[in-house]
């Protein structure tokens, strides 16, 4: 039997779009002018996906295979895998350094050298009839395939890190990857929270390689649920090798079964990847991606958020946890055996290999992990040398993924350590008032504490320094000394000096442990919008820290906000000069801004954060306003915003600064 007249009766259906320039098979004598025409065959690339090699003459006798267009370049010689006449398995490798493609359809001959060149056909034995089929190396250029993802993001409007925050052992990470090759992108989420942390070197986005297989599980999963049906048992023959075995013929037919590319990049909409998109040649193991977006994607497994069966869940993190022992590397290390389920991807390329492992950990901290690799020229093993290392300092450290719950001396406005915050008033005469709250977000009439300064240009709370369970008071001076005022419940002593030269400051916030360094901390605005950091000893002293960056320049009133992200660490809000509210999340080295802002502030007077009024579940710190004598408060949430205006009944009438 003919192969090219096989190839032409079994050719499958082309895939739009592949690859480079064509790349001559052999050095021999052109293919004979009788038979010119090409011919497409299918084939299915290793961690790639589906593509069509153009076949000019015969390549047995100086033919020429190659790849029309896009990131896919044929080099070397043909190989061929398949069985000759008495069922003994035949294997000849493809020559050149890549990614094998093995042919869809199905070729069978007289001899090796009737289907390659002599010096290939050579490699098979003794002469016999085989059957099998055609192999190709090719190699990978993702560079355009991330350069076009990239712009599409930008193009969008998607983030990609603005809800990240840094690991709270970042150090340990840095210092590891430092001495690493290559570009490494590290994401991890806390599952049912929104902690997610991230890390990069060089560049997070990375190609998928095979890690998208899970993601094509769960799309297949979405299809039936959508469907109201089980998976089918034709589904669950393709899933079980392509997870378990990463076998790439399966994941061809299911991702062809559910619509190609615009059916991928639907169900990372759906699963809230956001910054992951499809090839635009089909090719899944193409598809563009962050390493936030694949730890995401392990969340749906992870933990119920809504978007999988629980049904569907325990299934497909039961054939991630039993994967294929030589597929069991990357984010498993450190971890106790069975207690991770991954999936791992990797691809050689032009530049070297990508290398990516995701996972989700159920050993003690819950969490699930992405990481990607790629841009090193050395081997595959240094790649997974590197993740391994990333997931054992994960392993080590993951108790501090989620931070100890805030203190109660770090939470602000509880003057008489009663456990529910109040609101303090001060007077023109510098007199003090205290409005006691009653956890709900009601406020008593108010009743005088203590007969202050009247010389103060700022007033705020300090948190419990002494730890009496009690918030104590700071206070600026006219002539710039910023002294303590410690609160006995009923009242304040008298204020004791602990810094001088703070006249200069146009804003200060203190009450909470910004840097997450166990001390109470305090922050300081220059004119220039710079923004300072100061710690607060348990006796009273003062030291500087830090600057943490300008960001400040077009918000002159800062207030102190408890932790809005979860990760440990007191935020911040700010307003401008024309009422305009932001807020900003601590790194612990500077203030990452959020996106969203809240205009008509200056309807107010006065502006203050006292804490968590209305004792919400999140502690989240709350706002008042006051606007003539009437008060108002905001109920702060997570994202940083609040709630429109909510009237409290006592008055404010004659209040000049409020905390």
């Amino acid at each position: 039997m003919s192969v090219r007249s096989t190839w032409r009766s079994r050719a499958g259906l082309t895939v739009a779009g592949a690859a480079v320039a064509a790349t001559a098979l052999s050095t021999a004598a052109p293919a004979s002018a009788a038979d010119p025409s090409p011919v497409d065959v299918q084939v299915i690339c290793d961690g790639v996906g589906e593509d069509t090699v153009t076949v000019t003459g015969d390549l047995a006798s100086g033919g020429s295979a190659a790849i029309a267009s896009g990131p896919l370049s044929v080099v070397g010689r043909p190989g061929f895998t398949g069985t000759d006449a008495s069922g003994r398995a035949v294997s000849i490798a493809p020559t050149g350094d890549g990614v094998t493609c093995t042919a869809r359809s199905t070729i069978s001959a007289s001899s090796l050298r009737e289907v390659l060149p002599s010096a290939q056909a050579a490699k098979g034995g003794p002469s016999s009839s085989v059957r099998g089929h055609l192999t190709f190396r090719v190699t990978v250029d993702a560079d355009p395939v991330n350069t076009a993802a990239a712009r599409r993001a930008e193009a969008s409007g998607q983030t990609t890190t603005a809800a990240a925050s840094a690991f709270p052992f970042e150090s340990a990470l840095r210092t590891y990857l430092a001495g690493r090759p290559g570009a490494v992108g590290v994401a991890v989420r806390v599952p049912g929270t929104s902690r997610l942390y991230t890390y990069t070197k060089t560049n997070a986005r990375n190609v998928t390689a095979s890690i998208v297989k899970a993601e094509i599980m769960a799309a297949v999963m979405m299809r039936a649920q959508d469907a109201g049906r089980s998976l089918t048992a034709w589904e669950k023959s393709k899933i079980v090798p392509m997870i378990r075995y990463s076998d790439n013929a399966a994941t061809t037919d299911l991702f062809n079964s559910l619509g190609g590319r615009a059916a991928l990049d639907r169900a990372s909409a759906r699963l809230g990847m956001t910054a992951t998109y499809a090839d635009p040649g089909g090719r899944w193991g193409l598809t563009s991606t962050v390493p936030q977006d694949q730890a995401r994607l392990m969340e749906h497994f992870a933990r119920a958020t809504g978007v999988l069966t629980s049904t569907h869940r325990s299934y497909g993190l039961t054939l991630m946890r039993s994967i294929a022992s030589d597929q069991d590397w990357g984010v498993t290390a450190g971890a106790p055996s069975g207690t991770v389920a991954l999936k791992n991807g990797w691809l050689p390329r032009t530049d070297g290999w990508h290398v990516n492992s995701i996972g989700s950990s159920t050993s003690g901290q819950d969490y699930t992990i992405g990481v990607l690799t790629h841009d090193n020229p050395g081997a595959m093993g240094t790649q997974i040398t590197t993740i391994e290392g990333v997931s054992r300092i994960v392993q080590k450290y993951k108790d501090r993924l989620v931070p100890a719950p805030l203190p109660a001396r770090g939470r602000l406005g509880d003057v008489d350590g009663d456990g529910r915050t109040d609101l303090v008033g001060v007077s023109a005469s510098g007199t003090m008032y205290v409005y006691r709250g009653d956890g709900r977000g009601g406020l008593s009439a108010r009743t005088k504490l203590k007969a202050g300064p009247t010389d103060a240009t700022w007033f705020g709370g300090a948190g419990d320094l002494n730890r009496d369970k009690r918030a104590d008071l700071l206070v600026r001076r006219a002539d710039g000394r910023l002294q303590l005022w410690m609160s006995s419940g009923t009242g304040y002593a008298s204020g004791r000096t602990i810094a001088t030269g703070w006249g200069g400051f146009t804003g200060i916030a203190a009450g909470t442990d910004v840097d997450r360094d166990g001390r109470l901390d305090v922050v300081t605005r220059s004119a220039n919008g710079s923004a300072t950091l100061y710690s607060l000893s348990d006796s009273g002293s003062i030291t500087r820290v830090r600057s943490m960056g300008k960001p400040f320049v077009y918000y002159q009133t800062l207030l102190p906000t408890a932790d809005l992200d979860g990760d440990g660490r007191g935020d911040i809000r700010a307003l401008s000069d024309s009422g305009r509210l932001r807020a900003w999340r601590s790194t612990g080295t500077a203030w990452s801004m959020l996106t969203a802002t809240s205009p008509g502030w200056d309807r107010y007077d006065v502006v203050a954060s006292p804490g968590d009024l209305d004792g919400s579940s999140t502690k989240q710190s709350d706002l008042v306003g006051l606007d003539g004598s009437r008060l108002f408060a905001h109920w702060g949430s997570t994202s940083g915003g609040r709630s429109s205006a909510v009237r409290l009944a006592p008055t404010g009438s004659g209040m000049v600064h409020l905390f």
